[in-house]
């Protein structure tokens, strides 16, 4: 009797525990790859047309590469996650499959899920069989020494590192070996799905475990080695962009984190100034995990809530038409209007501006973060709840950043610091491309030109008064405090 191995966020052969699971079972007689579409509930999640598009496009390529081991992937229509059960339990009775393999997903209405679909394949004597594998290491394994959640990052990494060290640096996984054949054919892969239409070109984003693994290659050399001198520059292609393949299951951090370590001298924290990128680059795989651990350990993120309780109490502005400007990348400032049209273009935006557009939306504009996160989700190709959850409440001062609630970014100080040049703005708001660049440059701040000059620029002045913000941020938040 064949398995059945159910893909999610997972979608690669390398490295993969559950697909391992599956193959090296007792008297294994074939595994049988699945993948359920579920558009309605992607919609409710919030899921847009690039990062819908990406997942096509990478089954696709899964599907080829699990035919070379023998394994059909069968994709069927599950629109929401209540119909996940009967599906499977359908599935498994058409192909006479006495097991369900898969790796947990952690958010609240995916346990859920997995809940009902183990009480239901239950009933029909069908052995379900969970793995750890979205993370190094599997949230709850991380404690405080008083066995709480870690709600910062910085001691949450120490413990990390530790936890890591002492279960010792474990290679990814190879694929397996050929299985049995089985007389199934794999399903046709739709290209799109009503609904979900994109902009964002295919060839932006090359998709697959292939080109994953081509891009970490690419990667681990020259740029991995620079990283942290240009990890925070929009204009320079300074990062490893591998995070639409991370968030999607084509590549696993583990995966990464091998390649770093071989670049580091198998160490996860190298002091050595010829080692910075590496051990800094380490350090981000790290927040990844922090920001899943999060997740687990306070569900409330999954569900619209503050990390931070009380700020929940926060009247947030309602201003719609700063909101539109601020999603459609004029507000004026030049900075946040280059990434949004970032965003808008090619499904992705640089880490530093995400802060930069995230904190001009929750600081400046004073807008509920909950509007920004649940726009980013509907256009980044690597949307993914935990990293985005945990990014824009650390932006709003409502989730786990250390630092004060009067942390607020000076978006044009940002781009003069990040951007000096002007580069990334003129990419993305070609109408200030004359302007003059460097540090003190009007590219970063047209409304500082004379106004003869200002008047032949055509682009929106600041939507908002900047000597207004702190005081706004500082009274709502000491509000909520008294």
């Amino acid at each position: 009797m064949p398995a059945l191995l159910w893909f999610r966020s997972d979608l690669r052969t390398h490295d993969h525990r559950s697909l391992i699971a599956a193959c090296s079972r007792e008297g294994n007689t074939g595994v049988i790859g699945v993948f359920l579409l579920a558009p309605a509930q992607w919609k409710q999640h919030h899921w847009g047309g690039a990062k819908v598009r990406f997942i096509l496009r990478t089954l696709r390529e899964l599907s080829a590469a699990l035919a070379k081991l023998n394994i059909p992937l069968i994709v069927e229509r599950a629109g929401t996650f209540a119909e996940a059960p009967e599906a499977l339990a359908k599935l498994a009775a058409k192909h006479r499959c006495t097991a369900l393999y898969y790796a947990r997903e952690y958010e609240i209405n995916e346990q859920r899920r997995d809940a009902a679909v183990a009480a239901r394949l239950a009933k029909d004597d069908i052995a379900v069989h969970a793995v750890d594998d979205q993370c190094i290491i599997e949230p709850g394994a991380v404690r405080t020494g008083e066995d709480k959640v870690y709600t910062v990052f910085t001691p949450f990494k120490k413990s990390w590192y530790k936890v890591v060290e002492d279960r010792g640096m474990v290679p990814p996984l190879p694929a397996p070996a050929k299985q049995p054949k089985l007389d199934i054919a794999p399903s046709v892969i739709p290209d799109s799905l009503p609904g979900f239409e994109t902009i964002v070109p295919d060839d932006l984003w090359p998709a697959g475990e292939d080109a994953a693994l081509a891009r970490l290659q690419l990667f681990s050399g020259k740029p991995l080695i620079q990283y942290k001198h240009y990890r925070d520059l929009p204009a320079e292609d300074g990062t490893s962009k591998l995070s639409p393949y991370l968030a999607i299951g084509a590549i696993s951090p583990r995966t990464c984190l091998h390649a770093a370590l071989q670049a580091n001298e198998g160490k996860l924290d190298n002091p050595q100034p010829n080692r910075a990128g590496q051990t800094h680059w380490i350090s981000e795989l790290v927040w990844r995990e922090f920001y899943k651990h999060i997740l687990v350990g306070y569900p409330r993120v999954c569900m619209g809530r503050a990390f931070k309780p009380a700020t929940d109490r926060i009247e947030w502005s309602d201003n719609r038409s700063h909101f539109d400007a601020w999603r459609e990348g004029r507000t004026g400032v030049p900075i946040v209007d280059a990434g949004m049209r970032q965003l808008a273009t090619t499904g992705w935006m640089h880490n530093r501006v995400r802060m930069i557009t995230a904190m001009y939306l929750t600081k400046d504009l004073f807008i509920n973060w909950r509007w920004g996160e649940e726009h980013f989700m509907r256009h980044l190709i690597d949307a993914d709840l935990s990293q985005n959850n945990g990014g824009w409440q650390w932006s709003a001062s409502t989730g786990t950043d250390a630092a004060p609630y009067f942390r607020i970014f000076n978006p044009v100080s940002q781009s003069r610091k990040f951007d000096p040049s002007g580069e990334y703005i003129r990419r993305y708001v070609p109408e200030l491309a004359e302007l003059e660049g460097g540090e003190d440059g009007e590219v970063h701040d047209p409304s500082d030109l004379p106004g003869l000059l200002r008047g032949q620029v055509s682009y929106p002045e600041p939507i908002v008064d900047r000597a207004q913000v702190r005081d706004r941020v500082l009274g709502a938040f000491q509000g909520i405090r008294s």
